[in-house]
């Protein structure tokens, strides 16, 4: 759409995009039957919901006599349930010619999306398989944290709403200000426990298969905490030099992270003393100067 009053170039949109012809890999030598099920307490934190202390349960550890037999085949969801993953997004675009040479434009995107994958192909819950060293976020339907089900994952506004604005302003004297500014969703908070086998022992009956020492365990259900929003602000002063009737020089001090922000970009997500520790963060500010010559 468009408005007058000197905006242009104006937009509205509606987003709605499904997605349910996914594709798994299966382990054909094991089953759902070849698992068995497991609870452990959640340590007890301040840093985690509640302070912890929760039951983390349906975990699978694999039984001893099927530890390391793999040979893995790429199936259809539809083998064995339904995944269904789908997507509403917002958006706003706006671009305002304000009059003596200012401008103003930005937009606003925001959405929630949704993955349900509550069904099994090998393990009926997350298997925290240590042999690669990582925990694997599969379809599964038991596990549960705190009492919720994560196999449907729900990625809400809060995480995916992003501000944009850019404008200039002419000064006095032929300056000219202009700026970026950006305010973007902070990082899903996750926390990955390396729970010992002794923790998970009394729940599963039996140590874990393969003499594992320990198994990861989830402790905070996926896109339910987020870090603090990303803002930034990056700023330019531009003077134009006539040097003679046809050349021109522009010369521009920019200030990228004007404010100097150190907003938390990525987390440590290894739950221990340095769970929560920020990873990467904005640059610093930086001021530069540069020119440009026309003629």
């Amino acid at each position: 759409m468009s408005l007058s009053g000197g905006w242009d170039h104006n937009t509205a949109g509606y987003f709605r995009n499904t997605d349910s012809k996914n594709r798994v890999t299966d382990n054909v030598l094991v089953t759902s039957a070849d698992f068995d099920p497991y609870c452990v307490t959640a340590p007890s934190d301040p840093r985690l919901p509640g302070s912890g202390g929760y039951q983390v349960c349906g975990m699978s550890d694999v039984k001893p006599a099927k530890f390391g037999q793999v040979q893995q085949v790429v199936q259809p969801t539809s083998t064995f349930g339904k995944n269904t993953r789908y997507n509403d997004f917002i958006t706003l675009g706006l671009d305002a010619r304000l009059g003596h040479g200012t401008r103003l434009g930005g937009g606003f995107d925001t959405g929630r999306s949704v993955n349900d994958t509550c069904f099994a192909v090998d393990a009926p819950g997350y298997y925290g398989f240590t042999t690669f060293g990582a925990l694997t976020f599969g379809p599964q339907i038991s596990t549960t944290i705190n009492g919720k089900s994560v196999c449907r994952i729900v990625t809400p506004f809060k995480g995916q709403t992003q501000v944009k604005l850019n404008g200039s302003l002419p000064l006095l004297a032929g300056f000219v200000v202009s700026g970026v500014y950006q305010d973007i969703s902070g990082p899903p908070i996750e926390a990955t426990w390396a729970a010992l086998n002794s923790a998970i022992a009394p729940s599963l009956g039996r140590n874990l298969a393969g003499n594992a020492t320990f198994a990861n365990v989830p402790l905070i259900a996926p896109q339910t905490l987020f870090e603090g929003r990303i803002r930034r602000l990056d700023m330019r002063v531009t003077k134009i030099f006539q040097v003679t009737k046809r050349v021109k020089f522009q010369a521009n001090l920019d200030a990228y992270n004007t404010l100097n922000s150190s907003a938390v970009q990525t987390i440590q997500t290894t739950f221990g003393p340095n769970w929560l520790s920020p990873t990467t963060i904005l640059d610093p500010r930086i001021l530069q100067l540069s020119g440009q010559l026309s003629f």
